[in-house]
């Protein structure tokens, strides 16, 4: 499940599972079996985890999902990659948490170029809060449109109410939730500032 990304990441990092371990405040064997997808991680322990790795939350559960997507892309010439047919779009389903996400940006681009940002489409069921706790995102922005519905986002210590068509930008480091107050589903348009996969 998540294993893999995160053990591949730690290598990466040049860490051991006693460093990981010790950062997140979990024991070498907690670590080891979520590595080997023997304990699924809370979502408390997944961000901890990525912290700890200095890499998104999101990049750790993308998995074979995003190889799934590459590999459906790759029968596309290079000039295609900018595109993002529906279909290609990467569902994603963070633990803990009932909200929808879908990428819809790539990662990479033509000639070996990076993505400079990450959109995603966000479904938000009635009376539901996009995370579980106040949030931040440290090496980037976050910005959204919301399509459908009214949420109630908090932003450090004020209150703002979004309506349909609204746009809201929350600059990093800005502790923020939201809350759908609506009685349908909210669909938002959010883009960061950074690829987060």
């Amino acid at each position: 499940m998540y294993g893999n990304r995160i053990r591949e990441m730690r290598k990466k990092r040049g860490l051991t599972l006693k460093e990981v371990a010790e950062a997140t405040g979990y024991t070498i064997g907690h670590i080891s079996q979520i590595e080997r997808d023997l304990k699924s991680p809370s979502l408390t322990a997944l961000r901890k985890i990525a912290a700890c790795l200095d890499c998104s939350e999101v990049w750790l559960i993308m998995g074979d999902t995003e190889s799934n997507f590459q590999s459906s892309n790759s029968e596309d010439s290079s000039k295609e990659t900018y595109l993002i047919r529906k279909e290609n779009r990467i569902p994603m389903r963070i633990p803990e948490i009932d909200v929808s996400y879908s990428i819809f940006t790539p990662s990479a681009l033509p000639d070996g170029q990076e993505a400079q940002m990450t959109g995603l489409i966000v479904r938000l069921n009635p009376n539901t809060w996009v995370t579980e706790r106040m949030i931040s995102h440290g090496n980037y922005d976050e910005s959204l449109l919301l399509l459908k519905g009214e949420l109630e986002l908090r932003m450090d210590d004020s209150t703002y109410t979004i309506h349909e068509g609204d746009c809201f930008y929350i600059p990093k480091n800005s502790l923020h939730n939201y809350l759908n107050t609506s009685d349908e589903e909210a669909i938002m348009i959010v883009y960061f500032s950074q690829l987060i996969y």
